[in-house]
């Protein structure tokens, strides 16, 4: 029999939506995490095994701030009273408006009300954690006081002042340029001079072009120098604004200087995308067998 045609669709409907968030397994029901958990906490049975007797590692927290200490060492035969006098140090809570409670575990928590009591009194053991309430109306840590930086009015200097001031970034920059400015205005009265264009770039001697293109093949794998960097062979010739013949390469990784393009914008071969592409030198270029990297593999492997 056929299913209803509502029951039909509905069942099409779910299989191309594809799982849903409902029926995927939980953290706790994932063996990877549950894996995860168990290297995480492997050491937990056995991290208190070498700490000096006496002494407990408790975890702190306050109700008036979001930041919780973890491992806070005190002695088991401190009093109530110097344990506030400790913990004052940490949150700024004086001892007088502090209401310590010992959580235990679960939903056991106790009121440590007399202050001349023992952590040991109160059953006090390793990993547990203290909980101080503030009770001061106007305490420093009300309402983000120590934590929500929104709160602290910001310094904000006008440009104005900041103009006048010698050692700024802005008074450095305008420095530099000025000074490039003066080198720039040097050299094209130089150049003027020696009856040269300032940008002409000089000739090399001729290059075997055709013996150059036998050397480095289109799509041919290579190694460029520096950084043993490796990808094919997209361009040889000569590049505008550039002295000399380049190769250009596609790089396997993005730890170029371009797209493919040249100081003019003009396309020379194409490649993934920014920073895959590179033009050297045929000298900084080695053409063989250079298999793409593999990023998982061991050093000794290369």
């Amino acid at each position: 029999l056929l299913p209803p045609p509502a029951e039909a669709a509905a069942a099409a409907a779910a299989a191309m939506a594809g799982p849903r968030s409902e029926d995927m397994p939980t953290i706790h029901q994932s063996p990877e995490m549950c894996e995860l958990r168990d290297w995480v906490a492997a050491g937990d049975g056995s991290r208190y095994d070498h700490q000096a007797e006496g002494t407990l590692r408790l975890d702190v927290t306050h109700s008036n701030l979001l930041q919780r200490w973890h491992d806070i060492i005190f002695d088991e035969n401190m009093t109530v009273g110097r344990v506030k006098e400790k913990l004052y140090r940490h949150g700024g809570t004086p001892g007088a408006h502090q209401e310590l409670f010992l959580k235990r575990g679960g939903s056991d928590t106790i009121y440590m009300m007399d202050e001349d009591k023992t952590l040991r009194y109160y059953g006090t053991r390793n990993g547990m954690e203290i909980h101080i309430k503030d009770t001061d109306p106007h305490s420093i840590s009300l309402h983000g006081g120590l934590e929500d930086v929104s709160q602290v009015e910001k310094y904000v200097m006008d440009d104005e002042a900041y103009d006048k001031l010698d050692n700024s970034v802005r008074a450095i920059k305008k420095r530099e340029q000025a000074r490039a400015a003066v080198k720039a205005a040097e050299a094209k009265r130089e150049a003027a001079e020696r009856g040269e264009e300032l940008g002409t770039v000089e000739e090399e001697p001729e290059v075997d072009m055709e013996q150059l293109a036998k050397d480095f093949p289109t799509d041919g794998r290579c190694e460029v120098q520096p950084g043993g960097r490796r990808g094919a062979i997209g361009y040889v010739g000569k590049v505008t604004g550039m002295k000399g013949v380049f190769i250009g390469i596609r790089l396997d990784e993005p730890m170029g200087m371009n797209d493919g393009c040249g100081l003019d914008g003009k396309k020379y071969f194409e490649c993934q995308g920014a920073k895959y592409g590179c033009f050297s030198k045929p000298e900084n270029v080695v053409v063989g067998d250079y298999p793409e990297r593999d990023p998982f593999a061991s050093d000794d492997e290369f």
